[in-house]
């Protein structure tokens, strides 16, 4: 499947490879008109959820850092992922991810010859283990040349501030050490009271090893991040009732355990009850996320308890939301419970007070962490994906198609002249007009047979066309066709607009 959306997608303008034309290296995509439209209703439905919503504050910081700064928050030293190299023909690989493909690919036969290899987890395995590893298993490169021991490679990309050598930075590899910084200065500009979030989205970078995954692993990438600052003495949200009963799908670390894909269905409020989550506003941030993905038509999602190795040393809880894809389940949200380390980090590193004073209790504090962060690039893919349809001549599509949700559809609707005469154009280039002034993402198309372009339409996901043909003139009356089922109805030029937010915001797609 991932060949045919991919096809798609690069055919109607969602993605383009980045300097294609110089067959650029691999982990970066431009994203064409459709796709950029796409992304940017995607992000701005998080920015409703996340931000408006919840009354929290969104800033945007720098995406060059200096050394120091990313020494402090422990990415010179920790944030690498295992290399190999083959003797032979010297490509590199990322050692747990050759021996995943290889367990993937070779199942049928480990389950006959070696079975214990299937119980195999790669996460938490240390450099020296991943090696050992591959020798057992026998793992060679694509060329059958032999790899040599795995190493740390850190994905930083590294660069210099102004003309000077020695003033080292690196482009960031999260948006949340921004926040960090500049927490303290927030803090006081707006109210000086806690819980305070503040949030961000941006671009981030990561020399990733070998990404050949399309969308969900680049170089070069955009998240959604949100960092939840509180008071650790009072670890409740104030929201949470409006949530303690919604049910999440829930991957525990016992199941991950026994190589089970068993989910457990449970509430909030059972979460923190059971201590599955250390605080409720984990389990708060956790059912957001969840209604988020539903709302972007994602639906076969699921929360993964993170097992304790894969938990770095300074977090109280890491939880992620895995979404089932043609590549399997891959993470797309991470929530993690960062408690105080970041801005202790950059105390001590600074030599600055970064403690804020609690007027309640008369003292000064650290606050702690509560973060989701969300990768704009894959959820785009799985958006993708949950939206995709094959054409079906039954049902009166003869060609793969996009079914959105209203809210995030690249374009709202289409406008077409019957013909390119008989002051068809005119009218129809009128209510172009009056629908943009109204707000609506708006397409005009003259080109080609109506059939080809309400093709065009279903391929980018347009859920309405509006059609202005002869009656139009005699009646005021438009036809606009809904794309799920492809039915019609006539509506007054007057009410076309009421009419199309109407549906927008019903997400009605079918007559």
């Amino acid at each position: 499947m991932f060949e045919k959306i991919m096809e798609l997608a690069l055919k109607r303008g969602f993605l383009i490879q980045s300097a294609e034309v110089y067959n650029a290296p691999a982990g970066f995509y431009d994203f064409g008109p459709v796709g950029t439209a796409l992304k940017r209703k995607i992000q701005e439905a998080w920015r409703n959820q996340f931000i408006r919503r919840e009354g929290n504050l969104e800033i945007e910081t720098c995406a060059i850092l200096p050394e120091i700064v990313l020494k402090a928050s422990g990415h010179v030293g920790c944030f690498a992922d295992p290399l190999v190299e083959c003797i032979k023909c010297a490509k590199k690989h990322r050692a747990d991810e050759l021996i995943r493909n290889y367990l993937g690919k070779n199942k049928e036969e480990l389950k006959k010859k070696n079975p214990k290899a299937l119980e195999l987890k790669t996460e938490g395995m240390n450099a020296e283990q991943l090696t050992k590893t591959i020798t057992e298993l026998g793992i060679t490169c694509e060329c059958g040349g032999k790899l040599n021991e795995a190493k740390p490679f850190n994905l930083m990309f590294k660069t210099n501030i102004g003309a000077a050598e020695g003033n080292t930075a690196y482009t960031r590899p999260e948006t949340a050490q921004g926040i960090f910084l500049d927490f303290q200065r927030v803090f006081k500009a707006h109210g000086a009271k806690l819980p305070m979030g503040i949030a961000q989205i941006g671009r981030s970078f990561r020399n990733e090893i070998s990404p050949r995954q399309g969308l969900l692993r680049l170089r070069e990438f955009t998240q959604m991040e949100l960092e939840y600052f509180f008071d650790p003495q009072n670890q409740k949200h104030l929201k949470f009732k409006e949530v303690e009963n919604e049910e999440i799908k829930l991957y525990t670390r016992e199941e991950q355990m026994k190589n089970s894909e068993k989910e457990t269905r449970i509430t909030a409020r059972e979460l923190v009850e059971k201590k599955i989550v250390p605080n409720e506003i984990m389990a708060y941030f956790l059912v957001r996320e969840k209604q988020f993905y539903d709302a972007m038509g994602v639906k076969k999602h699921r929360i993964r308890h993170m097992l304790a190795e894969e938990t770095p040393h300074y977090s109280g809880g890491n939880f992620d939301v895995e979404v089932e894809t043609s590549y399997g389940w891959i993470e797309t949200v991470g929530t993690a419970y960062r408690t105080d380390y970041d801005l202790k980090s950059h105390a001590q590193a600074s030599k600055k007070e970064l403690s804020v004073f609690i007027e309640e209790r008369k003292e000064k504090i650290i606050p702690h962490v509560v973060e989701p962060s969300f990768g704009v690039d894959r959820l785009f893919w799985c958006v993708l994906e949950a939206a995709y349809r094959q054409a079906n001549k039954e049902q009166g599509k003869e060609w793969d198609w996009f079914d959105f949700p209203t809210s995030i559809s690249p374009i709202d609707v289409a406008v077409f002249p019957l013909m390119k005469k008989d002051g068809m154009p005119e009218k129809a280039r009128e209510i172009e007009k009056t629908l943009r002034e109204e707000g609506l993402d708006v397409l005009y198309d003259e080109s080609g047979s109506v059939g080809k372009r309400y093709a065009r339409m279903d391929e980018v996901g347009t859920p309405y066309c509006i059609t202005v043909d002869y009656e139009t003139k005699e009646t005021g009356e438009v036809t606009i066709r809904f794309r799920n089922d492809g039915k019609q109805i006539k509506v007054k030029i007057s009410e076309i607009a009421r009419t199309i937010k109407k549906c927008i915001k019903e997400g009605k797609v079918s007559v």
